[in-house]
């Protein structure tokens, strides 16, 4: 939604056009009309909002406003409670402060030094010091856990209504309380669930701002996207437009032909757009990860075919894509109803785990953060989707990751629940058959995966171990473990449960390689100051977590 750039406090921020300024430090809002953007100063604290624009409210617009104190402490308590995703920097000459909404629709990275803060929505522009192993840990052994680290040591995560406080050249973050969620409810007599559900899907989609022409809805077969597909059709007749990626396969046709019934079916644009998966595979020869370009540790598994999507809808003049991402945590059975093991514990250790990835997961509980209002593995979808979309111009639109909408999947009994017969049961109520609510056949990216892990994605592996990598150093990878598990996938012994994950260890592997390992000046570095050594760091509060 952001990036930004800030040394020492000197003078007043102005509005250049493009980017907020005060002398070498500057903040660029991402340029998309779903998103508006405002400065606020009483003539010592200045406050500069980026956030999702809100249909029907109208915004102050770019540039400075000077308040009265009574006026800024207003505004900024205003700026705390904007219904959708936002983030709110607060300068003082001796502290700057930035607080991220709860939606996480396109998070902020960091990173500091004594002499500047950095900050983008976009990872790889920033330098990486070294490799946080607990973390790179949990990536290595699907520990996925929500947290301020990430792979790198120097680079942070702004998590969820976070704040995260620059001051006297030290950063620290200081976290929010648990977010408060509720428990499944019995229905009252009569209740019509699927009538909700529609109010609630319009009262969520009617609060994004979105020019329906240049809207892309995803419908690749999933009963998520197909949802929320359906809906805009409906409320856009002849409006929205299409797009997939497409599957290889007997799974492909079962997708192609389900796509067609429900574009047929309801009143879709003419334009479809689509990949295919097969011409884009994961680690393959197109794409940013075959051309040297950084790489970031949490890429998009598919983020080749991903973008190749994503750029043709913008060349096409798309400038909203709206998902299904979180639709699957919006109606899942809870660890209170089904017993169930936290993601990633109890898998067996792979043969390519080394003593420190191994040693490091007795701590991958520890270090997260509180509680969050949409569900974590959304979070994480988001925030590997959103650079790709981003990229190409184009804002992403989650729907499901709706606090309206995961309460009212929260609510409901476990049978409305199970199976995802929320989803299924609203495509029904459109008329739209068996064929599209319950498909015979499990339509996934799995044999998209296969395809490159006993294919190209060998030769990195190849490249890795004859080269080296960090991950190796580290401890973190058993290379002994890794080539033998590479000569069985080229013999043709795949098994998909414990295989795939060799797509984590060469993207991180890839990761590592583009971000450690370029010079300095190519990331953005934070600015060196005058040389003036910095003023000792105040004394640390209780709530804050230092780095």
């Amino acid at each position: 939604m952001l990036t930004m750039h800030l040394t020492a406090h000197s003078g007043t921020w102005q509005w250049d056009g493009t980017r907020y300024r005060q002398g070498a430090s500057w903040l660029e809002p991402y340029a998309h009309p779903a998103v508006e953007h405002c400065a606020v100063t009483d003539g010592t604290r200045t406050l500069i909002v980026v956030r999702e624009r809100q249909p029907g409210r109208p915004g102050d617009g770019p540039g400075l406003r000077q308040l009265t104190t009574g006026e800024y402490d207003q505004a900024r308590r205003a700026a705390g409670r904007w219904p959708l995703d936002t983030h709110v920097m607060e300068t003082t000459p001796d502290r700057t402060t930035l607080t991220a909404g709860f939606g996480g629709v396109a998070p902020v990275y960091l990173t500091a030094d004594a002499n500047g803060l950095a900050g983008s929505w976009d990872m790889t522009q920033l330098r990486a010091d070294g490799i946080q192993i607990r973390e790179a840990a949990r990536l290595l052994g699907l520990r996925l856990r929500y947290s301020t680290e990430t792979a790198f040591t120097g680079i942070y995560r702004l998590t969820e209504r976070a704040t995260a406080v620059w001051s006297h050249g030290r950063l620290s973050f200081r976290m929010p309380d648990d977010a408060r969620h509720s428990r499944a409810r019995e229905l009252a007599p009569g209740a019509d669930v699927l009538g909700v559900y529609k109010e609630l899907l319009a009262e969520v989609m009617d609060g994004r701002a979105y020019d329906p022409a240049a809207v892309s809805a995803h419908v690749s077969g999933g009963m998520d996207s197909a949802v929320t597909a359906t809906y805009l059709a409906q409320r856009h007749p002849g409006r929205v437009r299409t797009s997939a990626i497409l599957l290889p396969g007997p799974e492909g046709q079962q997708q192609r032909h389900r796509r067609d019934l429900m574009r047929a079916h309801l009143p879709f644009a003419a334009q479809d757009t689509t990949v295919e998966a097969a011409d884009w595979l994961p680690l393959g020869s197109a794409g940013c990860r075959a051309d040297g370009q950084p790489v970031s540790p949490y890429e998009e598994p598919y983020a080749e075919a991903t973008t190749a999507l994503l750029e043709a809808l913008a060349q096409d003049g798309v400038r909203t894509v709206v998902t299904g991402i979180g639709g699957d945590e919006m109606v899942a059975v809870t660890s209170a109803e089904a017993a169930s093991l936290p993601v990633g514990v109890g898998r067996p250790v792979q043969p390519w785990m080394g003593p420190a990835a191994v040693e490091a997961l007795e701590e991958a509980e520890e270090g997260l953060a509180p509680a969050s209002v949409v569900n974590e593995m959304t979070l994480f979808g988001l925030s590997t989707f959103a650079p790709l979309a981003l990229r190409a111009g184009v804002w992403p639109v989650h729907p499901f990751a709706d606090p309206h909408l995961i309460e009212f999947g929260e609510w409901l009994p476990r049978p409305w629940r199970s199976r995802k017969r929320l989803h299924r049961d609203r495509l029904r109520a459109l008329g739209l058959g068996e064929e599209v609510a319950e498909p015979k056949l499990r339509e996934s990216f799995a044999p998209v995966m296969e395809r490159a892990l006993t294919g190209p994605a060998l030769t990195y592996a190849d490249q890795m171990l004859a080269d080296g990598s960090p991950l190796i150093d580290a401890g973190l990878i058993n290379p002994d473990g890794l080539a033998s598990v590479c000569d069985r996938l080229r013999s043709g012994v795949y098994a998909e449960l414990y295989d795939a994950d060799l797509y984590d260890v060469l993207n991180l592997h890839m990761a590592c390689r583009t971000m450690l390992a370029r010079p300095r000046e190519d990331a953005m570095a934070v600015v060196v100051s005058s040389g003036a050594d910095p003023e000792p760091p105040p004394e640390k509060d209780e709530d804050d977590i230092y780095c």
